[in-house]
């Protein structure tokens, strides 16, 4: 999971992560580096500050075609959107 340091994850995130997700959706997050990846960055990009939360309680959603995935956010104006998550990022569950 060395790839997520390139994301801002720290040790702890990344150690968080790793002993709370199973170990399929880990080993399918390293076979789908790429996509995961892309999802990531989107999310970040759009400038919320919970895209590190929202991975590691939500990653079985980072295996969404990145256009599907980019649909879920685009639904709704950006920074209100960006507010709420930050607020609270488990609203991503009801998107």
């Amino acid at each position: 999971m060395k790839f997520l340091e390139n994301f801002n994850f720290s040790k702890e995130d990344i150690d968080e992560f790793i002993n709370n997700t199973p170990k399929d959706i880990a080993e399918a997050i390293k076979d789908n580096k790429e996509l995961v990846e892309s999802n990531i960055d989107y999310l970040k990009g759009l400038g919320t500050n919970a895209y590190i939360e929202i991975f590691i309680d939500y990653p079985d959603m980072f295996f969404l075609d990145h256009s599907t995935f980019k649909d879920i956010f685009e639904k709704y104006e950006t920074d209100s959107l960006i507010e709420k998550l930050n607020k609270n990022h488990k609203i991503v569950e009801y998107l």
